[in-house]
Order: C-alpha cells, then structure tokens, then sequence
C-alpha cells in the first residue's frame, strides 16, 4: 500500500495544487491523508468542493489544535503506517510533484532496494527538491539542478536529502526508528529523523530524476572570517525553535561546537547585520530561550506563533 501525508494550515489553494499533482501520478496512490492542523480559511469545505472528501482515496483528520508541522507529521505518519501502508510519502502544503512521475520514481527505487534488503529494508528516499533551475535549499553545498545531476552517481546523492518534501519512507524504518518527534513543534523535525535513520543504519538517497518542486528558501550567503556561510532572520517564535531543536539535536550528538558555533555566533551575527522582522533585542532573547530549553531537553509547544 502507498500512501502520501500531506501537513496543511492555511493554505488550501496551494494543498490543491499539491493534491491535483498527486492525482496525476502514474503510480497510484492508494490513500492521501490530509493532516489539517486546525486552519481557519475554510479548507474542509474548500476539499469538500472539490470532491475529494467523498473518495475513499482521501482521509481527511483536523487535529484538536495547531500541533505544528512536527506534530502533524507524527500524526500522519502514525495514521498511514496503522492502516496499513507499506511506503508513506511526506510532504507539506506549499510543494508538490513537479510531475506525473515524481512519486512513481521513488516507489520503483524503493521496491527495487526492498527487493535486495538495502540497509534491511529502512529506506529514506528523498526527491530532488527544486524550484525553477535550482535547488531549493543547497545539498552538498550545491545550489543549482544542474549541479546535482552532475555530481550524482547513477543518478543518486547518497546520504543527501531535503525532507519532509517528497520524502519516501517505508513500514520497516518506522519499525525501528518510530514517527517523528511531534514534540519539536515546528523546525527540525525532519532533520533528526533523517539522523535517526542514519543512527539506525538506515539508507539514505536523494534521487535527482524524481523531481518535487518547493518555493525557494530565501538565505543571504555572507563571509564569516575564512567560512561563506547561509544566514536568514526569522520572526522570534521561529528563532525560539530554531535554537531550541538544533541545541536539542546536537547536544544528543554531542556537536557542542556546531551549538556554539551555529546557533550562538553564525545566529548572532545574522542578527546583528541583518534586518530582524520581530526586532533585535526581542529575537536575541527567544534566541536565548530557546537555546536554554533545547540544552535541557524542554521540548514541547513552548512558544505559540
């Protein structure tokens, strides 16, 4: 059974767009569930319009309150795996297949290495993610399409991905890896569990030929001593979990010097040569909290937008 899981908030013309790529997909899609954390644009009604929800195709489950992108992941995660589903892919509202072949790729990728028990069968096959000519967000220090395909090998990056877009995963790695960590909120979440399936001797590939389009992430590339490093500034709630989870993530891995130096001095720098959306002093403080709170493993929905 193949099913894709579909995180939603607000944003039910462009979950349309996703949904309607998924339709077109020459592999059949034996379930989509639709993860609606509690939006207030009318999205029922709007999938109700559409037809949708009077298909056994679609599940549609409303969480009690906004749990975050993580928490829907682990809700959807939890719902496609407990009915059954052998390969789930994970995806947000704002993305979708770049064509009608984007999840038939990974499905033959995946029941081809199923098929030689590849890592005993716990698989993280990841699109390529794209926007326009270029990657959506780097991989391997690489920004553009055409520098993936090249470096690729028989069309493979192993050990890269960008999740959770067009992110391939099946039943045996759930298996022993779990769902991921709704406790996250929102931000990392799909970062560690990318690393709980490297922990877990899990396989790891991106495949450049299956291709799922995501809106750019803006970053501004800046020289830091002898280093070129990405810096962005969000809104402070983001910085909050931004700082918390990575603390949080490298700390169980024992990457101090990845906290101190990405999280305290490449954020701080940012924030001081950057235009910062939620005011300076307010966004080094939520800086600070969440950094405080991811060292003592606080995880949780600690701050709401």
């Amino acid at each position: 059974m193949l099913a894709a899981v579909i995180v939603t908030y607000n944003r039910k013309n462009l979950l349309a767009e996703n949904i309607e790529m998924l339709l077109k997909q020459s592999r059949y899609i034996d379930k989509i569930f639709v993860i609606d954390n509690c939006s207030t644009d009318g999205t029922y009604e709007f999938l109700c319009n559409k037809g949708w929800m009077a298909s056994e195709q679609f599940q549609y489950i409303r969480t009690g309150s906004n749990i975050g992108g993580a928490g829907g992941f682990y809700t959807g995660t939890k719902a496609a795996y407990e009915a059954g589903a052998d390969w789930i892919i994970l995806m947000d509202d704002d993305g979708r297949p770049c064509n009608e072949h984007t999840i038939g790729l990974l499905v033959d990728h995946a029941e081809a290495k199923s098929a030689d028990n590849t890592a005993d069968g716990k698989l993280f096959i990841n699109s390529l993610v794209v926007c326009g000519d270029r990657l959506t967000s780097k991989i391997d220090g690489m920004s553009l399409i055409e520098e993936a395909e090249e470096a690729a090998d028989n069309g493979l990056l192993i050990g890269s991905a960008h999740p959770f877009n067009g992110t391939l995963i099946s039943r045996k790695l759930i298996e022993v890896i779990g769902y991921p960590n709704k406790e996250f909120f929102v931000k990392g979440d799909e970062v560690d569990y990318k690393q709980r399936t490297f922990d877990a001797g899990g396989y790891v590939v991106t495949l450049v030929n299956s291709k799922y389009y995501h809106p750019y992430v803006p970053t501004t590339e800046k020289k830091l001593f002898k280093w070129v490093v990405p810096v962005c500034v969000e809104v402070p709630w983001k910085e909050y979990y931004n700082a918390r989870n990575f603390t949080y993530t490298y700390k169980k891995k024992r990457r101090y010097k990845m906290i101190a130096f990405e999280i305290v001095f490449v954020k701080l720098y940012a924030i001081f040569t950057m235009k910062c959306p939620g005011g300076r002093w307010n966004t080094i403080k939520y800086l600070f909290w969440g950094l405080k709170d991811g060292w003592r493993g606080n995880l949780g929905a600690n701050v709401r937008p």
